[in-house]
């Protein structure tokens, strides 16, 4: 949370970015769905913009129950324009919405049109990403282009997001056997289901029937709101890792907030 965006209660508000440069990867699904973590199981007032021409995470929540305290705005003409001039604008609209919201969820696919200063308003980015080596290579290598914006002050925090992981993908080698240019932060896996896709413009992950698609979402969701609460220079001087050890990701870490302390639900360590 950057500093001076306070609520009136004097609570800071949260800016979280999910992007990823490869399609396929379940960022807007990830991206609507975090929006009504947010917004249900937090009550917090959270609005999810969507920059994406498709329109694909907007959709799901104008199609789905509607709540309170979520809403969305599809604003894809921000970002289409590859001069500073589009990438200020989508600052500042971002920038406006933080001030009207206590949560806002950007869903946008990253492209090289894109001007690293867009990074700067955001607290968390979130990177959606499969196991795949060749997915994981894409992720490194958009994070080493990326590098000089993410090394600076301002910078937001890099969560890598483990999603439409299967349940016998019970090893996380794939990720612990490469050397990524950033330290990162990896949240708990969002395990494929058909419940989770049998709710696309229907409903969100958290008010599904399936008990275990349902709590471990929430794990998930915990996971990035802890991960807020890390300090900015804690969290740019250590790597983080989640409490689901390589070979036994089955059993879900503790949610409990831990405040002015490592959150349970990651485990942080010296970056190397």
């Amino acid at each position: 949370m950057k500093e001076g965006v306070l609520e009136p209660s004097g609570s800071p508000r949260l800016n979280i970015l999910v992007s990823n440069q490869k399609g396929g990867v379940g960022k807007s699904s990830i991206s609507a769905n975090l929006a009504a973590y947010f917004a249900i199981e937090r009550k917090m007032d959270t609005l999810l913009i969507d920059l994406d021409r498709q329109g694909t995470s907007s959709s799901w929540i104008q199609q789905a129950k509607p709540f309170e305290r979520l809403s969305f705005e599809h604003v894809s003409h921000l970002i289409q324009s590859s001069s500073r001039l589009g990438v200020f604008n989508a600052r500042c609209h971002i920038r406006d919405a933080l001030v009207r919201h206590e949560v806002v969820v950007t869903d946008v696919t990253w492209s090289p049109a894109i001007s690293h200063e867009l990074l700067e308003v955001f607290d968390l980015w979130v990177i959606p990403t499969s196991l795949s080596e060749l997915e994981l290579l894409s992720t490194i290598g958009l994070l080493r282009d990326l590098k000089p914006a993410l090394d600076r002050r301002r910078a937001p925090k890099v969560l890598l997001a483990p999603n439409k992981i299967h349940p016998f993908q019970r090893k996380f080698d794939s990720i612990s056997a490469q050397r990524f240019p950033v330290p990162f932060m990896l949240t708990p896996a969002v395990i494929a289901s058909k419940q989770m896709e049998a709710l696309y413009q229907k409903d969100f992950v958290v008010n599904s029937t399936d008990t275990e698609v349902r709590e471990r979402f929430l794990v998930f969701g915990e996971a990035i709101w802890q991960a807020s609460q890390i300090g900015m220079l804690a969290a740019h001087s250590m790597r983080a890792r989640s409490d689901f050890k390589f070979g036994s990701a089955s059993a879900p870490p503790p949610t409990k907030i831990v405040h002015h302390r490592i959150p349970t639900s990651i485990k942080i360590t010296p970056d190397a």
